[in-house]
């Protein structure tokens, strides 16, 4: 059996939609019919470096949502038919590559230790939101802050504890924002004004201009003094440098990119800790996260991010890809269909 999927080849470089075999899954795994397919940053800087790839030809997209087609041998959590949020590649330590477990393709195999239901109701387009973006605020918040995880007894430990973050209309960010609530944080961000009302939709105690004049005094006046621990979840040079400035000595930072060099050394000067979240060190692992999340989903405890859906299905990838290289992606997930691919 064969299906659409998009291959993307070394040399040259290039991304070309293709017949491919429908793969098969094997123990531990699931095949899922790709519905919907987000894009992240990532993707694009994979297909531009080819960071992380071990193997060519391969498929890139670790984002995805759809039904489950094929239970692979001792599966148990999950039946043909459910309707599920997968994390595709996370191919550590292998690297990405793995072409058969890539979301850009029309089926795909899901590892069902990182894979979710979604509730009946909700859409596949914003269900493919979720998982990097949610994985990575699970990990900002529970692997690196090392806050108790609310799946396992943390929830609402930290109530009246004050989180501050920044890029809250993000991907990363939204998802940071819902789990903090859940954990009890009471959470401060900033956001372009455009994004305010739907940042207070998720529950954000205070928001704050990015563009205002006086963003640092606006975080303490609204922390009451400085911080003890900041997520980045855009984690540019302006933004490293303005969480440093914030936090109170020995506080810490949690970032979704490298650090900056100038971020780094005022770090140091205050004895500011820089923890991350990307590459396969940071990667976040947490099978209990993946059972729970499909209940807070069902609760509406975690809402998904906003979509904006390409048409074209897996040959949207060059338009995505460029709204990402241009900084257009604000406050909502870039998705694609593959199935509506001709």
């Amino acid at each position: 059996m064969s299906q659409l999927a998009l291959i993307y080849e070394s040399d040259p470089k290039q991304q070309t939609v293709q017949s491919h075999p429908i793969p098969e899954p094997m123990e531990g795994f699931v095949q899922v019919r790709v519905e919907a397919a987000a894009f992240n940053p990532l993707d694009y800087k994979i297909y531009d470096r080819g960071t992380f790839v071990q193997k060519y030809p391969t498929i890139l997209g670790v984002d995805a949502a759809g039904e489950v087609t094929k239970i692979g041998p001792g599966v148990t959590k999950f039946k043909v038919g459910d309707r599920v949020t997968c994390l595709c590649t996370p191919n550590f330590p292998q690297g990405a590559g793995i072409g058969e477990r890539g979301a850009f393709q029309q089926y795909t195999l899901a590892d069902v230790r990182i894979t979710a239901k979604i509730p009946e109701n909700a859409d596949y387009e914003p269900a493919a939101s979720f998982p990097v973006a949610g994985n990575t605020a699970a990990g900002a918040l529970y692997g690196q802050l090392k806050f108790k995880d609310p799946w396992l007894g943390g929830e609402g430990a930290y109530r009246g504890e004050k989180n501050r973050h920044f890029g809250g209309s993000s991907s990363v960010g939204a998802y940071t924002i819902q789990l903090a609530l859940l954990s009890g944080l009471q959470v401060i961000t900033t956001a372009s004004a455009a994004h305010f009302d739907y940042l207070k939709s998720l529950g954000v105690a205070t928001v704050i201009d990015r563009s205002a004049p006086d963003v640092p005094a606006q975080i303490l006046a609204a922390a009451g003094g400085p911080v003890k621990y900041v997520v980045d979840c855009i984690s540019l040079q302006q933004t490293q440098l303005l969480a440093v400035e914030i936090l109170q000595p020995e506080g810490k930072l949690v970032l979704v990119l490298s650090p900056n060099p100038s971020a780094q050394s005022a770090a140091e000067a205050k004895n500011i800790t820089l923890l991350g979240t990307n590459g396969p060190a940071n990667f976040y692992f947490s099978e209990p996260f993946w059972d729970a999340v499909g209940g807070y989903m069902e609760r509406g405890t975690i809402k998904f991010n906003r979509p904006m859906v390409l048409s074209g299905g897996l040959r949207s990838w060059v338009e995505a890809f460029d709204l990402h290289r241009q900084g257009k992606v604000s406050g909502i997930k870039i998705v694609m269909r593959p199935q509506e691919t001709k």
